[in-house]
């Protein structure tokens, strides 16, 4: 059985892209290692299937850059170590690295020198998502820095992954190989995202809204709950669940004052991050999915993992009107309104929710859409490409 490790700054299995495509590797034979972080909880090795997490450290705070850069080192310096551990009992045929960051590819130098071909699996891109992230604050004498580090770093691999059109453009412009480029978009896990029957109807006095993902700054959900305070003076027995929180930081103790500020306790629900499956009942249990990004250099190509998760089970889908969604959804698809406008949001959710047959033509023309791109398509060239990758180093 051929093995393949995965190298995560992140959890498993509930970081979703990973999770996605490890049980895809086993279920075309490979058998898989997945070193990543450790949380409350969780054991240090867990082994599902072909598939093993080896929680090499605890998780630790990493909102801010410096203790970010830190935790995100000694991550580096653990996987090096522990890719030499497990590789000299049964070699790999191949080390796949998520980023962020994408200088954790630097673990694998050592099995790239003895031929293992290296796989980094660009979830963001590291340039934008620092300025987008950190820049305001402290960015303009590093980004030059960071901008070399993503040079490097791409440059060790053998191939890189991207989840979007508009990294692969990015990519290109800056110089890299279009062969060096395989994309693979972030959809839904149809094994936990399926369609479920929806009573599509007129919201007059409650209608139930979803967020669902990281929740930070850039995705808008402070926006989001300012426009909810004006959707629930209409329909006022409404709720709202965002669910992604891991920790207390800065901005959800922004999010718990702007819902104390506009009396919507017991309506709008901050919740921790549950498992997928979980979150697949409750996208069923909700009537439209909220996907509130702000506009900036990074979010503008950044695709939502969500909206693919809410189509793939026919719930309608509100979002920002950003390139990165717009290129895949049209109008007929998504209810888009302003990004960083709570008024323009309230506005569409409303009209939404006073058009049942808009509801359920939306939902429809949005599944039509994503059959073309749904995992199953992803998963095939996905697997193509490692076995690709394993056969060129086998023939060398």
């Amino acid at each position: 059985m051929q093995r393949v490790a995965m190298v995560v700054l992140s959890h498993y299995p509930h970081d979703p892209r990973v999770r996605r495509e490890a049980e895809a590797l086993e279920r075309h034979g490979f058998a898989v290692d997945v070193f990543c972080i450790r949380g409350e909880k969780e054991e240090p090795v867990e082994q599902r299937g072909n598939v093993t997490a080896y929680r090499i450290t605890r998780l630790r705070e990493k909102e801010s850059i410096l203790p970010y850069l830190w935790f995100s080192l000694i991550f580096l310096v653990q996987s090096f170590w522990a890719l030499q551990r497990h590789s000299a009992r049964t070699p790999y045929q191949l080390i796949q690295f998520h980023n962020m960051p994408d200088y954790l590819v630097w673990a694998g130098l050592w099995q790239k020198i003895r031929g293992v071909p290296i796989l980094l699996d660009l979830h963001d891109l590291m340039v934008e998502l620092y300025a987008s992230k950190w820049g305001k604050r402290s960015s303009a004498l590093l980004l030059p820095l960071v901008r070399l580090v993503e040079k490097l770093s791409q440059r060790l691999a053998n191939r890189l992954i991207t989840t979007s059109v508009g990294f692969q453009n990015c990519l290109l412009q800056r110089g890299v190989p279009k062969e060096k480029i395989t994309l693979v978009l972030n959809s839904a896990d149809h094994h936990i995202f399926q369609r479920t029957p929806r009573e599509f109807q007129q919201f007059d006095r409650k209608v139930r809204l979803l967020y669902h993902g990281t929740v930070a700054h850039r995705f808008g959900i402070h926006v989001a709950i300012q426009a909810f305070a004006l959707i629930y003076k209409q329909l006022p027995e409404s709720t709202f669940h965002i669910y992604g929180l891991r920790f207390p930081t800065e901005y959800t103790r922004e999010l718990e004052r702007i819902v104390e500020e506009h009396g919507l306790k017991g309506h709008v629900f901050l919740e921790y991050y549950v498992p997928l499956g979980t979150i697949a009942q409750v996208i069923a249990n909700s009537d439209m999915g909220i996907v509130p990004y702000l506009s900036d250099s990074f979010m503008d190509i950044a695709l939502s993992t969500k909206s693919f998760e809410y189509v793939a089970m026919g719930a309608p889908v509100v979002a920002s009107r950003l390139p990165s969604i717009t290129a895949i959804f049209d109008d007929e698809s998504v209810t888009y309104f302003e990004a960083g406008n709570p008024s323009d949001l309230a506005n569409q959710v409303l009209t939404l929710c006073a058009n049942p047959e808009r509801q359920k033509s939306q939902a429809e023309n949005a599944l039509r859409t994503y059959a073309d791109i749904a995992w199953p398509t992803m998963e095939e060239r996905y697997v193509n490409l490692v076995r690709k990758m394993i056969a060129d180093s086998e023939r060398k």
